[in-house]
């Protein structure tokens, strides 16, 4: 679990002043500039249950989400986007491992949304 959530990354979280649930954070990262990001178990539109039930299959069945975000998070990304939900925005990431592309979408906040094999077409 410490690999997941780092203790000086989850005091981080705690001092930082965004609204999250303790006992949800599933994993707790920076990124390659440094922003802050977690990942919390989540419902069905994000987070790891959200990423988990509709992008699993996406990765293949002995994927473990969290290993792979642990990788992927510190690398430079290919290309950012920002997309505006009503009042939310998501920054959405593109990154490049082992010849595969992923998409990484977080908000503001660094709270991970979702995450998942990214297919062109």
């Amino acid at each position: 679990m410490e690999r997941f959530k780092p203790h000086d990354l989850m005091e981080k979280l705690k001092n930082s002043g965004v609204k999250y649930t303790e006992k949800d954070v599933v994993l707790v990262a920076k990124n390659y500039n440094g922003k802050f990001l977690w990942l919390e178990k989540g419902n069905e539109s994000s987070g790891l249950k959200h990423i988990e039930k509709q992008h699993q299959k996406d990765f293949g069945a002995n994927t473990n989400v969290k290993d792979l975000l642990m990788k992927i998070l510190p690398l430079k990304p290919l290309k950012h986007f920002s997309r505006k939900k009503g009042k939310k925005l998501a920054d959405i990431y593109l990154y490049k491992k082992n010849s595969k592309l992923y998409l990484v979408a977080y908000g503001d906040n660094g709270y991970i949304v979702s995450f998942y094999p990214y297919e062109k077409g």
